[in-house]
């Protein structure tokens, strides 16, 4: 299974329409997960319809900001289970046939104390399903120290990030491609970049798919 996470910034623009269908042929995702729409739905089912997605789960924007999706094509069976505006789980019956496993699209909250409520109640997500759980997308926050160039850490809010991934004992997809999955667009001396966007996945997940990694994209 091919899974594609794209934080668009915005696909109201024929820019984005463009990238999203360049992405999609490239990659050809049986899921895509896409954050940032910055579109109501209506809108977003034609830019689905484009790629040839039909099924999909949407928390739309609040104003100009936000919007968030799950979209998967016909063949993979999938039953959602949870929405939120930071995440929106659903088990996958189809790959493979006999092991059901879950999968947590994530679109983490920008502000502290959202970061800190969300990532001290993140176990509750796999609390309700003992099996193979992978979590991937934009966590908006970094993991490990080296994963960010520029600008201040933020300690605090990959503290509670570390502890929740280190207590589930989650483990990160390898990656290919580019280190960094975020820029503020500066100038250099003021550039600031960063990790944001990763999988994570348990150990019952890892069995199911020995050989899974990640490919960063420009």
């Amino acid at each position: 299974m091919i899974i594609m996470a794209w934080n668009c910034r915005g696909l109201g623009q024929p820019s984005a329409i463009r990238d999203l269908i360049a992405l999609v042929r490239d990659s050809n995702p049986d899921v895509l997960i896409l954050m940032e729409t910055k579109i109501v739905e209506p809108i977003l089912v034609a830019r689905l319809r484009r790629v040839r997605f039909v099924k999909f789960l949407y928390v739309p924007p609040v104003g100009l900001s936000g919007g968030f999706c799950i979209a998967w094509r016909n063949h993979v069976d999938m039953e959602p289970i949870s929405i939120s505006k930071n995440m929106i789980s659903c088990l996958v019956f189809s790959n493979p046939l006999s092991s059901p496993w879950l999968l947590s699209a994530i679109y983490g909250p920008v502000r502290n104390l959202e970061k800190r409520n969300f990532w001290n109640n993140f176990h509750k997500e796999v609390d309700r399903f003992n099996g193979g759980w992978l979590v991937i997308g934009d966590f908006n926050v970094v993991l490990y120290i080296e994963d960010r160039q520029g600008g201040r850490e933020e300690t605090s809010s990959s503290t509670h990030m570390i502890n929740a991934v280190d207590n589930l004992g989650l483990v990160e997809l390898p990656s290919q491609g580019l280190k960094y999955t975020w820029s503020n667009g500066r100038v250099v001396s003021q550039e600031i970049k960063a990790k944001l966007d990763r999988g994570i996945a348990n150990a019952e997940w890892w069995n199911l798919f020995p050989n899974a990694d990640m490919k960063v994209h420009p």
